[in-house]
């Protein structure tokens, strides 16, 4: 994915994005083509390729630019991040962003906003700081897992569910006592 700051390169990366966003309202993601995505970008496949490996890569570049979670971002999670700061801060993330989670549900790509989670936890600073590498890599790869299945059920057609009750669900998961 392209990095640099190229204002060209930049605006041609932000239009290949929302193509596939629209075109995504529409179709699904499995039969859209680079061909379309760059015919209603206004780009050539040359360019695409020039600033995406994939599909894929646009999405995660959406996710990364547009619709990330970044514990550090949220007041609650700065300094030392508690479990009950992650659980608030991404039940409002989730109510706040439900509509692409819709997207990447209903195209089955959910799997990219666990890479992205996973990514985010793993660059946050305040995420376990004092523990040993390993074991970080460890809990933010479990923490990316549960918060996408929570981000999965809360996308399904028909589910209401208050920022609050998703907060609840949240802590009582993680911590162990939905269980007891």
């Amino acid at each position: 994915m392209y990095e640099g700051c190229n204002k060209t390169a930049i605006a041609s990366q932000a239009a290949i994005a929302e193509a596939l966003i629209e075109l995504m309202k529409d179709k699904p993601y499995s039969r859209i083509s680079v061909s379309e995505i760059c015919k209603r970008a206004g780009v050539s496949r040359q360019t695409f390729y020039s600033l995406f490996a994939s599909k894929d890569n646009v999405i995660s570049f959406i996710l990364e630019r547009k619709y990330c979670f970044r514990p550090q971002d949220h007041e609650c999670c700065r300094s030392s991040m508690t479990l009950e700061d992650i659980c608030r801060a991404y039940s409002q993330y989730i109510t706040e962003r439900r509509d692409m989670i819709v997207l990447l549900v209903r195209n089955d790509i959910l799997y990219l906003l666990q890479d992205s989670l996973y990514s985010s936890f793993i660059d946050c600073e305040d995420y376990l700081p004092g523990y040993p590498a390993q074991d970080r890599v460890y809990a933010a790869d479990f923490l990316a897992g549960g918060l996408t299945g929570i981000a999965r059920n809360y996308a399904r057609p028909g589910t209401v569910t208050s920022q609050k009750h998703l907060e609840e669900i949240l802590y009582s998961l993680f911590s162990g006592s939905f269980f007891r």
